[in-house]
């Protein structure tokens, strides 16, 4: 860590630490003159420059000098004593130093026997260096100085974690139990402990208590309960969903279910939280989680719930997104058209490119167009041209070629390789196609398909191909299917590669038949892995180990340089037993 930020660092402990020990060192020893106030300023600052310039046999001098004057009687300064300590801290165990620190701790500790920094320096030390039987020591004197305050347990039982000591710790904290009662303050550090030591329902229980006076450990206890083991979760979710229903206890558990990859619980542990203006913001959170997870059901569902208690259009937007992004247009095209705040013109460039997208997606695409025409006036250039290509989709999808060419023309997606392409491609206008998808800026499944096909294909004019990919767009994967087989016999190389995309929209029967086909008769061509492969896990599913295991070995002795044989050796493995099954 750079020094810099070390000292930072070092500067906020000292300053919070004083402040919890509540020991007003200024007013006891009255006003200071102002010559010595200023020689101390400037003992720091040497002190701090040295530290700097890694000058530090200088910087601990400094720092010994602005402890000395510090600790003047009558004239004690609590914040110079910690900065000073701190600062001789770090220079000496970088000078490989770190023991010369215990004498000045203790003398110290002598002038101010409750200084928090001295106490917890004194206590790092000892224990940093082995020196157990001291480090006991120190801690019961800082403990009996303390009186019922708990940080000489806290401090004492997190150094003996980081040594991995937590039996030690546990006789602690154990101890911090009996004299100071149940001990809430201590609830993170007894939770911490219970990590260590694999007690999950118990580590709950106290994240739970600890989260009601200490909010700030939420995400020290997300990190630590992410780590149990898949059968010991149901008992931290019994701890963490238990009546009453409080929003950080569930906020916590809803982090930890989105971390195991249980969105639709992770929603659950949040919805039944009663909402107010701290819910709502724990809703929006989770909606953005859920988007960039991509759980867009879920994400729906929380924006659903925000938009009935905010009524905002951010959430109605987001809400309606997600539904369309899950698939369910109708879902979207009903909250796009809910009622709520701002201006027509405002809601209409926030939500319209959603609802042409969802009209689009149930084959509306009359609907979708008479919506954008009543919306003209509210348009301004820039929202007119966002509307072109959901437009341009929602005529695909209803198999309208010739008007989906023609909403394209005038906007920006006349320049747009991939819409260009894709147009050309339906039309059977191959050679364009090929010429303008290759330089398209995304690489999604299917346009990488596509190109796959028309690198195999020497023909530059194929209607037939076009409304192959065309009945793809309108989702009629029967029909494409269908298509594709019935060109493979008249594109020559490219038969395997069209078979394949047949295959992958077909029923298993359907599909087994095509997959036998390519392995049989174009067993040097790439697909013919992907076809051993697809076929093996087919019949593994179907309960035909024996038929499954055939094809996994051929696949790995026909084609060991393939991408694809990692994945066919690990199920081949899976099956007898070496390598057990992903847990979710």
């Amino acid at each position: 860590m750079p020094r810099s930020v070390s000292r930072c660092l070092s500067w906020a402990l000292a300053l919070g630490a004083l402040s919890i020990a509540a020991t007003p060192a200024r007013a006891q020893g009255g006003a200071r003159p102002p010559a010595t106030r200023v020689d101390s300023a400037d003992a720091l600052s040497t002190a701090l420059d040295a530290e700097d310039k890694g000058e530090l046999k200088k910087a601990a001098v400094a720092y010994r000098e602005v402890l000395q004057r510090a600790l003047i009687p009558g004239n004690s300064d609590g914040d110079k004593v910690a900065l000073s300590l701190l600062g001789l801290e770090r220079v000496w165990a970088e000078l490989g130093m770190r023991d010369s620190i215990i004498p000045v701790a203790q003398r110290v500790v002598q002038l101010r026997p409750t200084d928090p920094v001295a106490r917890s320096i004194q206590l790092r030390a000892l224990v940093s260096i082995g020196r157990d039987d001291e480090a006991h020591i120190a801690f019961t004197s800082w403990r009996r100085a303390a009186g019922n305050d708990g940080a000489p347990f806290r401090e004492y039982a997190r150094l003996l974690l980081q040594q991995g000591r937590a039996q030690a710790a546990d006789s602690v904290l154990g101890e911090a139990g009996r004299l100071l009662g149940a001990g809430g303050a201590l609830s993170g550090e007894v939770a911490q402990l219970h990590v260590a030591l694999g007690r999950w329902h118990a580590a709950a229980m106290a994240f739970r208590e600890a989260l009601r006076d200490e909010p700030y450990l939420e995400t020290a206890a997300m990190f630590a309960l992410n780590r149990a083991p898949a059968p010991t979760r149901d008992s931290i979710r019994t701890v963490l969903l238990a009546e009453p229903a409080l929003l950080a206890p569930r906020r916590l558990l809803s982090a930890l279910e989105l971390a195991w990859g249980e969105p639709r619980r992770a929603w659950f542990a949040l919805a039944s939280v009663k909402s107010d203006d701290s819910t709502s913001a724990a809703w929006r959170a989770f909606g953005e989680r859920a988007e960039l997870a991509q759980s867009w059901l879920v994400a729906r569902d929380a924006w659903t719930a925000v938009l009935e208690k905010r009524g905002d259009l951010e959430a109605q937007q987001r809400a309606a997104q997600a539904a369309l992004n899950a698939g369910d247009a109708a879902g979207a095209l009903q909250l796009t058209s809910r009622k709520g705040p701002g201006t027509d013109v405002v809601r209409a460039r926030a939500l319209l490119p959603i609802e042409i997208a969802a009209l689009g997606e149930l084959g509306r695409a009359s609907e979708a167009q008479q919506r954008i025409d009543a919306s003209g006036p509210l348009l301004d250039e820039t929202a007119r041209s966002a509307m072109a290509r959901p437009l341009v989709s929602a005529y695909l999808r209803a198999g309208d070629l010739a008007r989906a060419k023609a909403a394209v023309k005038g906007t920006d997606l006349e320049d747009d390789d991939e819409t260009a392409g894709w147009l050309a491609l339906y039309d059977g206008d191959l050679a364009t196609a090929r010429k303008r998808l290759v330089r398209a800026a995304t690489q999604r499944g299917e346009l990488v398909d596509a190109l796959g096909i028309l690198a195999r294909t020497r023909v530059d004019q194929s209607p037939g191909l076009g409304a192959a990919f065309l009945a793809l767009a309108r989702r009629d994967s029967a029909g494409a299917a269908a298509r594709f087989i019935a060109l493979s016999d008249s594109v020559g190389p490219a038969a395997p590669a069209l078979l394949s995309m047949a295959a992958r929209l077909s029923p298993k029967a359907g599909a087994m038949t095509l997959w036998d086909r390519i392995i049989a008769t174009w067993a040097k061509s790439p697909e013919a892995a992907e076809a051993l492969l697809a076929s093996a896990r087919a019949l593994l599913a179907a309960g035909d180990k024996a038929g499954a295991t055939t094809r996994f070995e051929t696949l790995l002795v026909d084609y060991p340089t393939s991408a694809l044989a990692p994945q066919a050796r690990r199920e081949l493995e899976r099956m007898k037993g070496q390598v057990p099954p992903a847990t979710h």
